[in-house]
């Protein structure tokens, strides 16, 4: 029995691995991670080169020349990024003309926009509405420049303000200046800092279980749906018996997403230990780089714990559905209630990591086919009473142990149907003599 399992499962698992899907796949993940951790460098060490050419109407008659000096920003060769030009009004003027005149500069591109401050920015008549400054250009999707412009524009008007009420603006800004509050996970009787660390790494990690079972789960099942239509099983089944099969299926692929998973945690550590020859490489200092947070080894441990059990909770029914159907259209229905309970622990991720020891965690965590990843993510973001893991992992493997049972039983029996997929009725009768 053992050797007919391990043949089958070094079959299912050096077919994977050989396959062009994995070694993209493989490879996709530390491409991007290095894309995250190169583009902020190289996004940081860019300026612009095009200056602004932006027209200003400042009815109020005050705010232009501070707003000019607040706008420091300056393009790679040191000259000022925003070239504002004042445009003179008189007293009483058509805004509807004048607005008019203004678009067609835009329109000949002899200024990229306008800003029109109103006469009342400086002392707004109600303190519950501020005044409307406007900004007309072709261009409204560079966020960086109105954001620019947004920060210069309120600091100018700011500092009218402490003038006008006689308070002094240097003195404001010193007093309120924020305080920084810093958070430190306390673990294993140590206490270090955490900036998102853990909701980022916790959100990753379930995420990758949530992928990891669609995909894999997917994959055996498509497996046995093609071996099935193409009469290959036929075949198989005269030397090996029917759950040797499935175990074998369940075992090579389960081996696969291990594989998958530790090649990606051994490029993530090295990254981490040569996170300065890496910065050195880009031509930036360490500091600039994203900084990776550590990780520690029983979240690794857990997180290949509910993976495996997961794994083979999950793949167990999408063999079953696998040799149910003859067609990928019925297994894509059937599959549906799998995906309905992988999808409810990624919806409830956010109360669950804000709250993780409620009572809706802990009850949710209990429940086999939601265990898997919502206790990881109660074990990620604050470690619950080992009882409660230990009796998670219970259920879990009760659960799994008993779809291993019911599986094997349509599997035997289901290979080798074709035709129209059972109704309950003739399922049972499956289950009965499989």
């Amino acid at each position: 029995m053992t050797s007919h399992v391990l043949a089958v499962t070094k079959r299912e698992f050096l077919i994977r691995i050989r396959s062009k899907g994995f070694v993209i796949g493989l490879i996709l993940f530390p491409v991007l991670i290095v894309a995250m951790i190169a583009l902020p460098i190289w996004f940081a060490s860019m300026k612009s080169e095009k200056q602004h050419k932006i027209l200003v109407v400042d009815f109020s008659g005050e705010v232009f020349p501070l707003f000019r000096a607040a706008l420091r920003d300056t393009t790679k060769t040191g000259q000022p990024l925003f070239l504002l030009q004042k445009r003179e009004v008189p007293e009483t003027v058509d805004v509807s003309g004048l607005k008019k005149e203004l678009n067609g500069l835009v329109e000949n591109k002899t200024v990229e926009g306008y800003l029109i401050i109103p006469e009342g920015i400086v002392s707004p008549a109600s303190s519950e509405q501020s005044p409307r400054v406007e900004y007309c250009s072709k261009k409204v999707t560079d966020f960086t420049l109105i954001r620019s412009l947004s920060n210069a524009l309120n600091e100018a008007v700011r500092i009218l303000r402490f003038r006008k009420s006689g308070i002094d603006p240097l003195l404001v800004r010193k007093l309120l200046t924020p305080v920084s509050l810093h958070t430190f996970k306390i673990a294993a009787g140590k206490a270090e800092e955490d900036r998102g660390f853990t909701f980022g790494i916790t959100y990753i990690l379930a995420l990758s279980l949530y992928m990891g079972l669609i995909l894999y789960g997917v994959m055996i099942m498509r497996s046995v749906l093609e071996e099935k239509n193409n009469r290959v099983v036929e075949m198989i089944v005269s030397s090996v018996r029917p759950f040797r099969l499935m175990m074998g299926k369940l075992m090579g692929v389960g081996a696969v997403g291990l594989a998958q998973f530790v090649f990606w945690g051994l490029f993530l550590l090295v990254l981490m230990v040569f996170k300065a020859p890496l910065a050195s490489l880009f031509g930036a200092d360490e500091s600039v780089l994203p900084s990776l947070p550590s990780v520690s080894l029983s979240v690794i441990i857990f997180f290949m714990v509910f993976f495996v059990l997961g794994f083979l909770l999950y793949a167990t029914l999408y063999a079953a559905i696998g040799a149910m159907v003859n067609s990928e259209q019925d297994a894509q229905q059937l599959q549906t209630p799998l995906i309905l309970f992988l999808i409810v622990p990624i919806m409830l991720m956010l109360p669950i990591m804000q709250r993780p020891d409620s009572q809706l965690a802990v009850v949710l965590s209990m429940i086999p086919f939601f265990s898997p990843i919502i206790m990881f993510m109660r074990i990620s973001v604050l470690m619950p009473p080992v009882y409660q893991i230990a009796l998670s992992i219970l259920i879990l493997v009760l659960t799994i142990l008993a779809m291993i049972w019911l599986a094997g039983k349509i599997y035997r029996v289901g290979i080798l149907m074709y035709g129209k997929k059972p109704n309950l009725s003739e399922l049972l009768k499956w289950i009965r003599y499989g």
